[in-house]
């Protein structure tokens, strides 16, 4: 793990981290005068996520689970809250970790809080890819989903998302251990057990995460709303709000992970020493920060994609949000019967 807080570094320090805030090593602990331009740049941003992060999809949760009839979107729609949720509930730890430059809370938490944070990047990255395949097939195969989109199988597509989310964040909880540098605690990735395998460990946990963390559920998004986009305007008119929605989708997630997954490859793929990782770990932190923040855009996006938006901002957060996600599932219910009926005007008797 590098310090990313004051633009210092060692370079006899062996393993680093992608996924946390925790900046070891220094000669010292940096104070809160000390914490430099792009700390508090990242310190901006992760405030920015817990205070609109948190109330946000803790309204679009209470709306998904008690004031919305069951159905498959609004499944998608809690599961997502509840990730995104509990990422931004992190946000004041990596703040902590960024303003003291040491590990205070143990080896527990080192490496439970580290494992709950990948747990639900990954939980979120995989529902927005979800929710992009269940959309693409609803107008794809409405006739299919007519048969075939229920309740049990979306919970049943969440647990095994949950799964695999759990997987894929298990090494922190095998790896992560307190180490000692320069007479400073710090909580980081311990690949010495491994002995000579280390190296190709540590490399293959690097390129999972790229690869299953937003390479492959990203061109997976971008196909899915090609196909619907394409599907959307040869059966219907020219539909600006769907083209919207997806520029939206794509960008949002587009902006918020590239930086950090571009960023983590080159650390994971240079040595400590070289001018290309000095140039890039400075900025790890704000990369880390700006992956954290599509936590929190969500809620954003429910309301400003509603119809009427000015209007609907004289009225309760409550019921813009209730409405939206209400307009959502209205939409996709129309778009399945319509192209049901269609599918079944076309069809000729044998």
């Amino acid at each position: 793990m590098i310090n990313f807080s004051n633009n210092s570094y060692s370079d006899d320090y062996e393993e680093y981290d992608i996924d946390s805030f925790t900046i070891p090593p220094r000669t010292c602990p940096t104070k809160l005068g000390q914490v430099s331009i792009t700390d508090w740049v990242a310190i901006f941003q992760c405030s920015f996520t817990f205070v609109f992060g948190v109330p946000g999809n803790g309204l679009v949760l209470w709306i998904t689970a008690f004031e919305m009839k069951r159905s498959v979107n609004t499944i998608w729609f809690q599961n997502l809250a509840v990730a995104d949720l509990l990422c931004c509930l992190s946000a004041p730890f990596s703040i902590m970790t960024i303003f003291l430059g040491y590990w205070p809370l143990g080896l527990f938490a080192c490496k439970f809080l580290p494992f709950i944070l990948l747990l639900n990047m990954y939980a979120s990255v995989l529902l927005l890819t979800m929710i992009s395949i269940d959309r693409c097939v609803l107008v794809m195969k409405p006739v299919w989903c007519q048969n075939n989109r229920s309740l049990r199988r979306a919970y049943a597509a969440c647990v095994l998302m949950w799964i695999l989310a759990t997987i894929l964040s298990s090494p922190v909880l095998i790896f992560r251990n307190i180490r000692e540098c320069n007479g400073i605690e710090t909580c980081s990735y311990d690949y010495r057990i491994l002995r000579h395998h280390r190296q190709m460990v540590e490399d293959l946990i690097a390129l999972c995460r790229v690869q299953l963390g937003f390479v492959i559920p990203f061109l997976v998004i971008v196909v899915c709303y090609t196909m619907l986009t394409h599907r959307v305007k040869s059966r219907f008119t020219h539909n600006t709000k769907t083209m919207k929605v997806t520029i939206v989708v794509i960008i949002g997630f587009f902006v918020c992970w590239l930086p950090y997954h571009v960023s983590g490859t080159i650390l994971a793929m240079n040595v400590v020493s070289s001018p290309l990782f000095k140039s890039t770990f400075g900025l790890h932190n704000i990369f880390m920060a700006l992956a954290f923040m599509n936590s929190c855009i969500n809620p954003i996006i429910y309301v400003l994609m509603g119809k009427d938006f000015k209007s609907k901002l004289k009225r309760s957060l409550k019921v813009i949000l209730k409405n939206v996600l209400e307009e959502q599932i209205m939409r996709s219910d129309s778009t399945k019967t319509h192209l049901s009926s269609e599918t079944k005007s076309t069809e000729t008797p044998i």
